[in-house]
């Protein structure tokens, strides 16, 4: 079993990180993305050697990445695609590694992978250790207040994954049942309810707690290979919302939104998550999230040959069937 990832969490922590970096390792090369950058380069302590904002994970702009930033330790500062970014930086130029999350969106600063996309859609590669995490609970706040409170998703998915991987072993399907992996997926959505009334303050408790939840996911895919136990249909509704809509909306905000329209379809405790979302106060009506009742209705009607043509682990997605009750029961746990 691998070790949880180095992480150093308190207000201001990431002050001053690009002189302690450049002092012992050379001028860093920043990736990031604009609100995270503008609010930390005054502070940041030197001159970096590049900023990139960074502009996707597809392949091709990552590998040109490796090929053309100037040589140097890499930190990522901002969101997932942030955090992946300097991670395929770090892996494939062999470069020194910090990552500054500006909000606990994704555990993408916690896992060793990088959610790289391709014609063919998203696909994990590489395997990223950061010499440590930069948790500075003063960056995450100034971000709106939706988006750290969306940062439950990669936790929250937790609850509908676990039930897709035991509906998926009982059909003869991989990876193989974990109890322990399996335990830990309750006990980490058990532990969420308890704090996310601390989320929706975006107290340092609540950051601190939501971020710790990440971490371990992260070490538990590392432990695992693979995140079958935080992935299931909920990702997968995400994943089909964007490739048919042909737009997206916050990770933890899609993926939350997936929670609640596959637990209300597998039967699988519907109104424990909502009281979720609801306690820790984030967005998940269509009306709140800015989408439509079309796009919901295109996107699981689409799915269960978006899932076999993607060959996503098994789920309910694979057996869905799509009609006036499956809608109604989508209607009514989104309250439209």
């Amino acid at each position: 079993m691998g070790d949880l990832f180095n992480v150093t969490y308190g207000r201001g922590v990431a002050r001053g990180l690009g002189a302690e970096i450049a002092t012992r390792h050379g001028r860093p090369v920043v990736l990031t993305q604009p609100e995270p950058w503008a609010s930390l380069e005054r502070d940041f302590g030197t001159e970096p050697a590049a900023v990139v904002m960074v502009e996707g994970l597809e392949r091709a702009y990552l590998d040109g990445l490796v090929r053309d930033l100037p040589p140097g330790p890499v930190v990522g500062i901002g969101g997932g695609s942030a955090m992946d970014a300097a991670k395929w930086v770090h892996f494939h130029g062999k470069r020194p590694l910090w990552n500054v999350p500006s909000l606990p969106s994704v555990n993408a600063c916690f896992t060793h992978m990088v959610a790289v996309r391709d014609a063919t859609g998203v696909h994990y590669s590489a395997d990223a250790i950061p010499e440590m995490v930069f948790v500075d609970f003063d960056l995450m706040r100034e971000a709106p207040a939706h988006l750290l409170r969306g940062g439950i998703g990669d936790v929250f998915t937790c609850h509908t994954a676990r039930w897709d991987w035991e509906y998926a072993v009982a059909r003869g399907h991989t990876p193989a049942w974990d109890d322990h992996a399996a335990a830990e997926s309750l006990r980490i959505v058990a532990r969420l309810h308890e704090i996310a009334p601390e989320i929706r303050e975006r107290t340092d408790v609540g950051i601190r707690e939501l971020m710790e939840l990440h971490r371990l996911i992260g070490k538990m895919c590392d432990d695992y290979g693979h995140a079958r136990f935080e992935e299931g249909s909920e990702h997968f509704f995400a994943y089909c919302f964007e490739f048919v809509n042909g737009h997206t909306i916050m990770h933890g905000e899609l993926g939350s939104l997936g929670v609640l329209i596959m637990s209300a379809l597998q039967g699988n405790r519907p109104d424990y998550a909502r009281d979720i979302v609801t306690r820790a106060g984030v967005r998940h009506t269509p009306a709140e999230l800015g989408i439509t009742w079309d796009e919901i209705e295109a996107t699981l009607r689409r799915l269960p040959e978006f899932v076999r043509a993607e060959q996503h682990w098994y789920s309910i997605a694979n057996d869905l069937v799509v009609g006036e009750r499956e809608l109604a029961v989508v209607r009514a746990a989104l309250d439209f």
